[in-house]
């Protein structure tokens, strides 16, 4: 006698989804998540805030938190001329979304949590990206100890993986000893930073 596999007719629905045919599963197998839509910029700024603390969890889990000079900044949804970033001497690992600091064009600190000290560097390099590029959400600056063990040998990527294929030719993608002299304080400096770095640390 056949197993009853072989002799059952095949179901049409598929098994994960209750009232999904197979036809529409395929469809939906295409659709990438995207985040939620808001009507209210303080519910959106709320959401990316708890995002925002998250990304910084995952940094930390992930070793992309060597130093304390890293940090990653958010356009604020509510006044899209200033962004959340970390507060300086944080670690990665331990922030919140209540621990976050807003800061304005001008690098001044007007809301956050109770560490409301500024890593000055990211806001002159973070607001010069943030004012280029309009379209550019979320910047993410951190160091690994394998990024900086690179980093002395003063050279760029070799284009030998598929990974460093993304930066082939990237004129500003050196390594920071080759184009900065020192921690950035200046705005002279701004103007490097937006023509030069890529696109696609940004996206």
């Amino acid at each position: 006698m056949s197993p009853p596999a072989a002799i059952d007719t095949p179901s049409t629905l598929a098994p994960n989804e209750p009232g999904l045919t197979e036809a529409e599963a395929q469809v939906q197998v295409m659709k990438f998540p995207m985040p939620p839509k808001f009507d209210d910029p303080y519910k959106e700024r709320a959401y990316l805030k708890g995002r925002l603390a998250a990304a910084f969890r995952i940094f930390g889990k992930y070793g992309f938190d060597e130093g304390v000079a890293g940090h990653i900044t958010l356009r604020d949804p509510v006044n899209p001329h200033t962004f959340w970033v970390n507060p300086f001497g944080t670690a990665f690992s331990l922030i919140k979304a209540s621990d976050l600091i807003l800061v304005d064009e001008k690098g001044v600190v007007i809301d956050g949590g109770e560490n409301r000290l500024l890593n000055t560097a990211a806001y002159m390099i973070h607001h010069a990206v943030h004012e280029a590029r309009p379209d550019v959400n979320c910047a993410a600056h951190s160091h690994t100890i394998y990024g900086r063990a690179y980093c002395a040998l003063g050279k760029k990527l070799d284009t030998i993986t598929q990974d460093a294929c993304a930066f082939h030719n990237v004129s500003g993608f050196w390594c920071f000893s080759h184009t900065y002299t020192a921690v950035v304080f200046w705005v002279v400096e701004d103007t490097h930073t937006q023509t030069n770095v890529p696109t696609v640390f940004f996206r």
